[in-house]
């Protein structure tokens, strides 16, 4: 819930609050009779930071919106010299022949007036934060895709080629879903996940990415199509997030052509329900006999993957997501009025930290401390000569510069299945698990819920919980050192040794 800051500083009228976080909060024209806001995280806690912050996000975006008002006048006035052409075509929509009035650019306007148009709109999309109202963002949509017909079209005059049809029905399937792609800005793994859902579901009704759009933007395609889906074998939500996909690609043919793409066909599509939770297979935390297992020292793994090792005690000691825990950097290692932590923060592309109750810090468990966590960190720090910044855990990152989501699966997720540990268990088991056992661990020892919602990072279930709960590092830390294991302390005791040589 965001709180205003209450101070009398008119400089602060933009300035909000939420879970001891500044955010840089401006009302946009209403939308519909509804209120809607531009609101970017200020990532601190200190309002003099905060305050500065707010000053330069105020003048970045009265910038933006300068600029951008700018460009759309001399976008506009180029359009205003533009000669274009007129006539009625037949498009098929739906397994229906309308007549559709166009209106193109003609192919006689002067080439520095195209090359104007292209420039001006190349301006335009660069300005990626703004609190422009509505008509001017649809401003600038039509003048990006003018400025995009007006490239296809210098595109065809350069190979000596004439357009036989409109830009938009000469578009293939295929175009569509990597424009689709680009624009959801989504990780690579995702991207190509999505990409071969795409792919599948087209080649159960006969088609390909090749194929033109028009083929795949029909009622009987879009209706078999959801045919399949409905007959699949699997839980509502992974039906609704295949069903989302192909009206994604309706949507967005339809940004790109409205004229030619229409999104009645998205009318077609059922609603999908949403899986029950007592259909949903939860994680689970593992037993005391399987951790001992995990921890054996007769299991040698560890021993030659030390990254893994410490990475699995973040799990289990700080309830970590994985994300989280793989992508610590040395300067999230820190202390504070002598209680070592672990500060969770948003200070790299890789770290994709769930929601504000994420971003915290934690004091350090003196179970872990007393493995030896922190010296070891350390002594890798002074012999790697790392950077602050540098990963704690360079394999969160791939030699390209990109996440590595297989650091856990091919780590710790492989090991638990070669020990026999996920075999004829029908239980879910992975890495979240160990923040399961995290959170019954501190319910065991009796600590109050709102320490253990600031220790996992969890936003609470109400406003009392996400609001009101915050503590002080030192009271955090009393209650944190109850998260002790001793059933494993011989199994910690062997493994502080391995790891004080390496």
């Amino acid at each position: 819930m965001f709180t205003k800051c209450k101070t009398n500083c008119q400089a602060d009228k933009n300035l909000w609050k939420r879970n001891n976080v500044f955010y840089y909060m401006v009302e946009l024209p209403r939308k519909n009779g509804k209120r809607h806001y531009f609101c970017k995280s200020l990532h601190t806690s200190n309002y003099y930071i905060a305050q500065e912050r707010s000053k330069i996000m105020a003048k970045n975006l009265e910038t933006s919106n300068i600029e951008a008002k700018t460009y759309i006048q001399v976008a506009q006035s180029i359009i205003n010299k533009l000669k274009f052409d007129e006539y009625d075509e037949e498009v098929d929509v739906g397994d229906q022949i309308l007549i559709q009035h166009k209106k193109y650019l003609s192919e006689n306007n002067d080439p520095e007036t195209i090359q104007g148009l292209v420039e001006t709109a190349s301006k335009l999309s660069k300005i990626t934060q703004s609190t422009l109202d509505d008509d001017d963002i649809k401003k600038i949509t039509d003048i990006v895709n003018l400025a995009v017909a007006a490239k296809i079209q210098k595109a065809f005059k350069t190979n000596g080629l004439k357009p036989k049809s409109t830009p938009g029905s000469n578009h293939t399937i295929g175009q569509i879903m990597e424009s689709m792609l680009k624009k959801a800005n989504v990780s690579k793994a995702v991207e190509q996940k999505k990409r071969n859902l795409i792919t599948k579901m087209l080649k159960e009704v006969g088609l390909d990415l090749q194929d033109k759009y028009l083929k795949f933007y029909t009622a009987a395609i879009i209706q078999k199509m959801c045919e399949n889906i409905s007959k699949l074998n699997v839980k509502g939500s992974v039906k609704r997030s295949h069903a989302r996909e192909i009206k994604n690609l309706i949507l967005h043919a339809n940004n790109i052509d409205p004229d030619s793409y229409k999104t009645n066909l998205v009318n077609l599509i059922p609603e999908f329900k949403k899986t029950r939770k007592e259909e949903m297979n939860p994680h689970w935390p593992y037993t005391e006999d399987e951790l001992k297992q995990i921890f054996n020292p007769a299991n040698d793994y560890f021993k030659n993957n030390p990254d893994v090792f410490w990475t699995t005690l973040i799990g289990l000691f700080i309830g970590s997501r994985s994300n989280a825990a793989i992508t610590l950097q040395y300067a999230d290692i820190i202390n504070i009025n002598g209680v070592d932590c672990i500060k969770f923060q948003d200070t790299h592309p890789l770290k994709q930290l769930k929601n504000d109750a994420t971003r915290r810090t934690v004091p350090i468990p003196q179970q872990l401390l007393d493995i030896g966590f922190v010296d070891y960190i350390q002594k890798q720090q002074n012999k790697l000569k790392a950077k602050p910044s540098d990963f704690i855990f360079p394999k969160c990152q791939t030699k390209n510069g990109e996440y590595n989501n297989k650091f856990i699966s091919r780590g710790l997720i492989k090991y638990i299945n070669d020990i026999g540990i996920t075999k004829n268990n029908t239980k879910k088991l992975d890495f979240h698990s160990l923040r399961k056992n995290a959170n019954l661990c501190l319910e065991l020892k009796g600590v109050p819920e709102s320490f253990i919602n600031d220790f996992i990072g969890w936003e609470g279930k109400n406003t009392r919980q996400q609001s009101y709960s915050n503590h002080e590092i030192v009271n955090i830390k009393e209650q944190a050192d109850k998260l002790r294991y001793d059933f494993l302390q011989p199994e910690f005791e062997y493994w502080k040794n391995i790891m004080a040589k390496k």
